[in-house]
């Protein structure tokens, strides 16, 4: 019988209630002593999916009842149905947060209902590890909001779930008041970190949404609303606007109507040193924008009358792109310009395609519409500045420098040393086991050549040819007539996900792989229900695998490397009895990335 660990603060499981408040106690007398507080486990997967698997785990340990939270986005939590249906669940949010136009969230006004964990526990009856749907479930049952209650129990939790982008990514965890100080992480799936890393760190901005900032910006020191200010940050906008503009001029042709160029860290450090941008300015610049978003409140003037008024703070889109700019800039001037070369910064050229509706001329009359256009397209050149981060250390530096253990968990993380050196930390503690399956019940090696004798190379040139297609087609089929059950198939794009499914149409291949099993391919777009949906059908057409007599025997699942179906998905048993990887998910070797 597994034997609960007498440091940790779920060793008395037993005493149920009592747990929390003990824990509490203790945390003050220590807080009153000088001595360190408990640290709390930050769990961060990949996906929503793993969550849920890791709790499924949970439950079935002796820890089932430790104190517990899973931070998640609106999407996956808002319960209130004016705002659930809305495109953008956050500005929606934030709108009712602010009681815009008279509105206001009262399932935000109930969240102390569920925001405690004793509560969650013994009273809601959530006293074992639960899952996101869980809560959502008693938010919507309690008219209680699930979002920022799962934030609210963060503080009496010991142990937190997340998407892991929520503990990499600095804007995240100032906006989810995540302080990982002295806090123990495990990170799972980490073979993904580095690529979670790089983007946590790297910013595109667009020209258009850069001259809306600057417009925005300039409406408040034309108002006089915090002039000192706002017009130090109007100035940069203004130098970052003229830099781009004067900078088009010298861009490469690179492709059809795609022009750029690429300037390393340290060369851009020089060109904003010239535009005033400095270390010693940052800092100024970033004391404004801290001011300038502070919430005041005065007298004024409404409808005649003397009453608190909020001083007009910069639109949500300003203030998210002034805060992800800083954060770039703030990684590029840190420690005496030390992550420098890790970056670069294109400014790219192109073309976009927009559809304008028909609007009335100066009477209010339409001009007599053709039947079949819906509106004009106008074609319209737009610039972006990119600042890409190249090397994962810089966003996991924070990590690192701050908390007090990190744990990373894979698979796939060999070869450690050059794991480790990625992330530019060194981990005295490392473990490789041994794989759970034995070597006699697995088989895994590649395929050179097809049935018909053809050899296979899945290279960009020799994969757009019908010899291949029909080829590795033709090699499919024998396998899901020799494999019963569930076969995986990983292809690695979208792109030729469609080209082979439209070859084997043509050819009538597909209707011969249907005949043997139910097809299924992974969707490109969609909701998590439709997905959802379609994986429940794969599941449900091995399960009936001769039980009914047919002649399809389970069904064969055609999906993406790095796609939906590729991770946090557990494909046990019948449901996976042979895996089909054709080709390798290079980079695409036009991106300029």
């Amino acid at each position: 019988a597994p034997v609960s660990c007498s440091l940790c603060p779920c060793a008395n499981l037993k005493a149920g209630e009592k747990t929390v408040e003990k824990a509490k106690n203790c945390e003050k007398d220590k807080e009153g002593s000088g001595k360190k507080k408990i640290p709390k486990i930050f769990f961060g997967t990949r996906t929503h999916k793993q969550i849920t698997q890791i709790t499924h785990e949970l439950k079935r340990t002796l820890y089932s009842t430790v104190p517990m939270t899973i931070l998640s986005s609106r999407d996956h939590t808002c319960v209130n149905p004016e705002v659930v249906p809305h495109a953008n669940r956050n500005e929606r949010c934030k709108e009712f947060l602010e009681a815009k136009n008279g509105q206001s969230c009262r399932y935000y006004h109930s969240v102390h209902k569920m925001r405690d964990q004793t509560s969650l526990q013994w009273v809601h009856g959530l006293h074992q590890a639960w899952d996101i749907e869980d809560l959502v479930n008693l938010g919507g049952k309690l008219r209680s909001c699930a979002y920022y209650a799962a934030r609210e129990l963060m503080q009496d939790a010991y142990i937190i779930f997340c998407p892991y982008n929520y503990l990499l990514d600095p804007l995240i965890r100032k906006s989810m008041e995540i302080n990982l100080k002295e806090q123990i992480v495990v990170l799972d799936e980490a073979h993904n970190i580095e690529d979670c890393a790089r983007e946590s760190a790297s910013f595109t901005l667009d020209k258009a949404h850069l001259l809306l900032a600057r417009d925005d910006i300039d409406g408040m020191v034309t108002h006089n609303i915090r002039r000192d200010q706002h017009s130090h940050l109007l100035a940069f906008c203004c130098s970052l606007a003229n830099w781009v503009q004067e900078s088009s001029g010298d861009l490469e042709e690179r492709e059809y109507e795609s022009s750029c160029k690429v300037w390393t860290g340290m060369e851009i450090l020089g060109i904003f040193h010239n535009l005033g941008i400095t270390a010693d300015t940052f800092s100024l610049l970033q004391k404004n924008l801290a001011a300038v978003l502070e919430k005041e409140e005065r007298i004024g003037l409404v409808k005649g009358r003397e009453d608190v008024v909020q001083v007009p703070t910069i639109s949500s889109s300003t203030q998210s792109m002034l805060e992800s700019l800083f954060m770039v800039l703030g990684f590029l001037f840190r420690q005496n310009c030390r992550f420098a070369d890790d970056y670069r910064v294109a400014l790219q050229q192109t073309y976009t395609w927009t559809t304008q509706k028909d609007v009335p001329d100066a009477h209010g009359f339409f001009a007599r519409p053709n039947r079949r256009r819906q509106g004009t397209r106008t074609k319209t050149l737009t610039h972006t500045v990119s600042f890409w981060c190249l090397n994962p250390a810089v966003a996991f530096s924070d990590l690192s420098d701050t908390v007090k253990s990190i744990v990373l968990t894979s698979g796939t993380l060999s070869p450690m040393g050059s794991f480790s050196s990625e992330l530019g930390i060194k981990f005295t503690i490392q473990l490789e086991a041994n794989h759970v399956i034995s070597k006699s019940q697995v088989w895994v090696g590649t395929v050179g050549v097809g049935p018909q004798g053809r050899k296979l190379c899945a290279t960009f040139q020799h994969a757009e040819t019908f010899a291949f297609q029909d080829e590795v087609g033709a090699l499919l089929l024998k396998v899901c007539h020799t494999v019963s059950h569930g076969v995986l198939c990983f292809l690695p794009s979208y792109k030729m996900l469609d080209k082979l499914r439209d070859r084997w149409m043509n050819t009538g291949l597909w209707e011969k792989l249907e005949e043997c099993k139910t097809v299924i391919t992974e969707p490109r777009g969609g909701g998590k229900g439709d997905f959802d949906e379609l994986l429940q059908t794969y599941y449900e057409a091995i399960r009936a695998t001769a039980a009914d007599g047919e002649k399809r025997d389970g069904a064969l699942l055609v999906a993406v490397c790095r796609g939906k179906v590729s991770e946090g998905l557990d494909f046990t048993d019948d449901n996976a009895r042979a895996v089909v990887t054709i080709g390798i998910p290079f980079p695409n070797i036009k991106n300029l990335q």
